[in-house]
């Protein structure tokens, strides 16, 4: 078994670090913790890219912070009630 750290594991997916810190948990990438730190088995990533698994470039997207899409400048915000607000 071949353990792989965040860097390693991310080279391996063709991602950056970053991209595999902030959505490992939302792809369902196989993981664990050992030390308080995310660690990765290469025969796990592997058997997952087989499964036709993928990742998303999460810190390429556009108007993205820390993984999350943000609200469009032009949208106009809502509240809870559905009544548009300034």
């Amino acid at each position: 078994m071949v353990i792989l750290s965040v860097q390693e594991a991310a080279k391996f997916l063709g991602k950056t670090p970053a991209a595999l810190r902030n959505g490992y948990k939302r792809w369902g990438v196989p993981h664990f913790r050992l030390g308080g730190q995310i660690k990765f088995t290469q025969e796990a990533l592997q058997e997952w890219v087989e499964k036709g698994m993928t990742v998303e470039q999460s810190d390429a997207t556009p108007g993205a912070k820390n993984g999350r899409r943000t609200r469009r400048p032009d949208a106009k915000a809502t509240s809870i009630s559905g009544a548009h607000v300034a």
